[in-house]
């Protein structure tokens, strides 16, 4: 068996559409599970330029959302944003010597202005919490405008080890 030609629309090179959303759908690597999404994204292709346009918008966000989320993981700030309260420094900000002092002669700095206290409403609104559902939204728009279901529960693909 062998799988089909994707059609010109969908992007092969820099990013592969066809992989990112099997990716995305949870689909294993197979030759049945490659021939049958190509044959989707050909027959979208065919009717719709534009639903084409949409999913690659969306596939690019979804990109753009995660990438941003690792530099902030690798960064160490990502905790950060998924506090359900904080209260200390404004992230991104360094103190210096001179902005602990609260008096030099008769000058008085305020330092209220370094000092930030935010609580969110709850996990469900929290950084992490409101970019899992950016990205849920996005790929459930994926899989209904081509008409796939994704693996839903289950191992996601990945093989499971049961013991007797």
């Amino acid at each position: 068996m062998t799988i089909p030609t994707l059609n010109a629309l969908w992007r092969v090179t820099p990013r592969d559409d066809r992989e990112l959303i099997r990716g995305y759908a949870g689909w294993p690597l197979s030759v049945t599970n490659q021939t049958e999404l190509t044959s989707i994204l050909n027959r979208v292709a065919l009717i719709s330029a534009s639903t084409v346009l949409h999913v690659q918008r969306w596939i690019d966000e979804i990109e753009a959302l995660e990438a941003d989320y690792a530099d902030r993981v690798e960064a160490g700030r990502e905790h950060l944003l998924n506090a359900a309260s904080y209260e200390g420094p404004a992230p991104g900000t360094t103190l210096a010597r001179d902005d602990l002092k609260s008096k030099a002669d008769v000058l008085e700095w305020d330092t209220s202005l370094l000092r930030v206290k935010y609580e969110s409403g709850g996990s469900g609104g929290t950084a992490g919490a409101v970019l899992a559902a950016r990205l849920a939204d996005l790929k459930g728009r994926i899989f209904q405008s081509l008409g796939i279901k994704p693996v839903v529960g289950g191992s996601g693909g990945m093989a499971q080890l049961v013991r007797s």
